[in-house]
């Protein structure tokens, strides 16, 4: 009979998630992992497998976390959609520099590192990113319903060029631009939605 396990999955799962965040996939060794989890690298392997194994199970996990927030932060009554969009564009900007670690998203990371030549990281990335622009041009959508975005605009182009937006300010963040400057370009690039002159007429 195997014997029960004596740790929590959950907490080895965050441990290494923010070990492949601080390291990248190549820079992280089996070693590193069993380190930061505090577990044996035989325990290791036999409850979770190979170091691409837990890599891609890290990855299941900081995207069901991510997608749960995203969740939290544009789902909403029409009457607040606007705000919202807004709030999640100007977020981009700081996402990096609120971190003292300034991991910036692993999703992000991962597609540059390991993208094009890891078909399994690929799809879970491909994934979260899809989703993410769903959830956004549901929230786009709830905007243009309720009058404050131009209702004849397309949503689902919007929602991409807002993600595309938010990670693309993670990866200048991360190339030491600075904090007013991305504030700056995160308003810029709100004001340029096609907003209702209704919604300018309230503001």
């Amino acid at each position: 009979m195997p014997r029960p396990r004596t740790f929590d999955e959950q907490t080895v799962l965050e441990a290494a998630v923010r070990q492949f965040r601080a390291s990248g996939y190549a820079g992280t060794s089996l070693d590193d992992i069993s380190a930061a989890t505090g577990l044996g690298r035989g325990s290791l392997y036999a409850s979770f497998g190979d170091k691409h194994t837990v890599f891609i199970k890290t990855l299941h996990e900081y995207v069901r976390q991510a997608l749960i927030q995203t969740h939290e932060e544009l789902d909403g009554p029409d009457d607040t959609a606007i705000d919202r969009l807004h709030a999640w564009i100007l977020s981009g900007a700081g996402f990096v520099l609120r971190d003292d670690e300034r991991f910036g998203c692993m999703a992000g990371k991962f597609a540059l590192e390991v993208g094009d030549h890891d078909a399994q990281a690929h799809d879970v990335i491909l994934g979260v990113f899809s989703e993410q622009q769903r959830i956004l041009t549901d929230c786009v959508a709830a905007a243009q319903r309720h009058g404050d975005l131009d209702p004849g605009a397309n949503g689902c182009a919007i929602g991409c060029m807002i993600l595309s937006l938010n990670r693309g300010m993670d990866v200048l963040a991360k190339g030491g631009i600075g904090q007013d400057a991305l504030d700056a370009a995160a308003e810029q690039a709100f004001q340029g939605l096609p907003l209702t002159d209704a919604y300018r007429s309230r503001g």
